[in-house]
């Protein structure tokens, strides 16, 4: 099944399974033709291996799998990845190497968590799970990403740099941990172009977009749930978040 791919560069996908990957505009639920924009799970099925069509996965040798499922979510009415991690470790990825971030800079998803794994904090070795993380990243024999990810004690806000068996770079950001509210939707919005010029000093000319799940080392459980992630323009992003703080401010007036 997934363990067929574990034959390929054990070493670094051991120390890597929060290694880099993206998708190609032929990836999921694309809604228009213009490349790299918008993938969701709605229309998405998952292949004979258990991971979502146009999708590799990547596991830890000796470490369970990551389960995958495509479900009806009640309050989105709409289907949606469900991931569930139990002591186990895995990244489905896709190649985003045509994403042209000048134009679509800003990587912006929908995710929600209902059970974090007990303990873990991306700034201790021995507990540095993960409930959810999106990556960006690139590389084969050495490999670089950036993780925005979901922890359960590392205070959201707080950011890092993790080193895999010498072969793995990851600067880490904290986007949510275990005060925000579970079983609730967030979503979130980073500007890819501008820290992968901070962190990479360029933008690789071949990248991929991982979605990682992880609680092996706290040896306890994870149950997420991811909605889309698209790329979109800048400009578009602001006008969103004026929306968006427009809501806000109607529903404070309401109280």
């Amino acid at each position: 099944m997934k363990n067929r791919f574990r034959t390929i560069r054990t070493a670094a996908i051991a120390a890597a399974v929060l290694a880099p990957s993206l998708f190609l505009a032929s990836g999921l639920g694309a809604k228009d033709k213009e490349p790299a924009r918008h993938w969701d799970f709605s229309s998405a099925k998952l292949d004979k291996e258990g991971i979502p069509e146009g999708w590799s996965y990547r596991g830890k040798p000796g470490t369970p799998d990551v389960k995958y499922e495509i479900v009806e979510d009640k309050e989105l009415k709409h289907k949606v990845l469900h991931i569930t991690s139990d002591k186990a470790s895995g990244v489905i990825m896709i190649d985003c190497s045509d994403v042209d971030l000048d134009k679509y800079p800003v990587m912006r998803w929908r995710w929600k968590a209902v059970t974090l794994p007990t303990g873990a904090d991306a700034t201790v070795k021995s507990k540095d799970d993960q409930g959810i993380a999106v990556y960006v990243g690139y590389g084969r024999l050495t490999q670089s990403s950036i993780s925005y990810n979901w922890q359960t004690e590392t205070p959201k806000g707080k950011s890092g740099h993790s080193t895999y068996n010498w072969v793995v770079d990851v600067d880490w950001f904290t986007l949510r941990d275990k005060n925000d509210k579970m079983d609730t939707w967030f979503e979130e919005e980073v500007n890819v172009r501008d820290d992968m010029k901070k962190i990479f000093k360029k933008i690789p000319s071949s990248w991929a977009l991982s979605i990682s799940s992880n609680s092996q080392y706290t040896e306890s459980k994870a149950d997420v749930y991811l909605d889309y992630v698209e790329f979109v323009e800048k400009k578009k992003a602001d006008e969103k978040k004026d929306e968006k703080a427009k809501d806000e401010e109607k529903k404070d007036g309401k109280k």
